[in-house]
């Protein structure tokens, strides 16, 4: 890791001078405001000293016996995820054959499956349709289809954000479009509902995020505030106390990094009662979604957000996700075009997605 120091006079400066040198990927590690030493600094400017850090390649050196725990806990969780695909596929087997023995519904539990939906929802869903109309032996598949979705919508939740709400944040994991869909709400709220709009961003790990986030501010004319610590947050907010919708970008945490996801929940203390998104992509597996929430859970968020709805075929996760968290869905995004590629989740929409009855997203 090649790590270096910068004396500059605003943040700003520094943040070119690194993203020159150490490029896009640097982190910011420290920043302070300093004053040159001797009788001098008593009447120069004060400066910022920021410390910055990029990754470099290392040779790799043998550490076999360093190695030997990890790869130990690999083994057996390697072991622990093929016992728990074969109870899976166990009780797979014993649900189809159940639905199967209760009439012409198997099918439709296979086609929720097919679209990712957990085996034991799918059974679940079907098994209360079978109750309500096991004795309507001559539907037609319209209707059993209409039957399914208004179930499929029982297991949704859907919410839109409240009138009075001021202060939202975006949380998640790395590369699922926290950036983007911010910038897309920011110029929704300014353009299309005529909110003075202000941006804070705590993603000052990524060079190229806050520069990505400036060019939006730029471009739309909305304050944005950089902040490097939690203590710097009160000050943000008051320089944006005449923001009407204050939108707080993060940066991406990986979810088994208890360590990072718990410094960001230290920023988020900082804020007065946010409305908090985990944003998480429709590309992502149920399992690993579920990591996702358990592991950010320190953060307190209370709304669900999901973006590259166009990079998959297959939604099933959503309402898996969904069903289990009992968390409301409130925006899905299908691209990168500020500020179009959002809309507001609805439970019919999800509903028509998760059985494939829509596909263009």
């Amino acid at each position: 890791m090649k790590i270096k120091k910068y004396c500059v006079d605003t943040v700003q400066e520094g943040m070119l001078q690194i993203k020159k040198e150490l490029g896009p990927e640097a982190v910011i590690i420290e920043s302070r405001k300093v004053r040159e030493k001797g009788f001098r600094g008593l009447f120069a400017p004060v400066k910022v000293e920021i410390t910055a850090a990029v990754d470099t390649p290392v040779r790799q050196q043998p550490v076999a016996a360093a190695r030997q725990p990890d790869r130990q806990e690999e083994r057996l969780q390697s072991e622990i995820s093929e016992l728990k695909q074969m109870v899976n596929q166990l009780v797979s087997r014993q649900q189809k054959q159940n639905i199967e023995e209760k009439g012409p519904f198997y099918r439709w539990m296979q086609r929720l499956i097919d679209n990712d939906v957990d085996p034991a929802l799918a059974q679940q869903i079907l098994t209360e349709i079978h109750e309500d109309f096991a004795a309507e032996n001559a539907l037609s598949d319209e209707v059993v289809e209409l039957i399914l979705q208004k179930k499929v919508r029982e297991h949704l939740r859907t919410a839109d954000v409240p009138d009075t709400s001021r202060v939202l944040t975006f949380v998640g994991p790395t590369g699922v479009g926290k950036t983007t869909t911010l910038a897309k709400l920011a110029a929704r709220f300014a353009l299309y509902h005529n909110k003075q709009v202000g941006m804070i961003t705590i993603d000052s790990y990524r060079i190229g995020a806050v520069e990505q986030l400036r060019t939006y501010a730029d471009i739309t004319g909305m304050p944005i505030e950089v902040v490097m610590t939690p203590k710097d947050m009160t000050q943000a907010l008051e320089r944006l106390a005449d923001r009407e919708i204050i939108l707080v970008d993060t940066a991406g945490r990986n979810a088994k990094n208890s360590m990072q996801v718990s410094e960001l929940a230290v920023f988020m203390e900082a804020l007065p009662a946010p409305e908090t998104f985990l944003v998480l992509s429709a590309t992502t597996k149920t399992r690993d979604l579920q990591q996702i929430i358990a592991k950010f859970s320190k953060v307190n968020f209370n709304r669900l957000i999901f973006t590259k709805l166009d990079e998959t075929e297959t939604f099933g996760a959503l309402l898996n996700v969904a069903n289990t968290s009992n968390l409301p869905i409130t925006y899905l995004t299908t691209g990168q075009n500020v500020p179009d590629d959002i809309e507001n989740a609805t439970a019919d929409k999800l509903a028509k997605l998760i059985l494939g009855v829509e596909q263009n997203v």
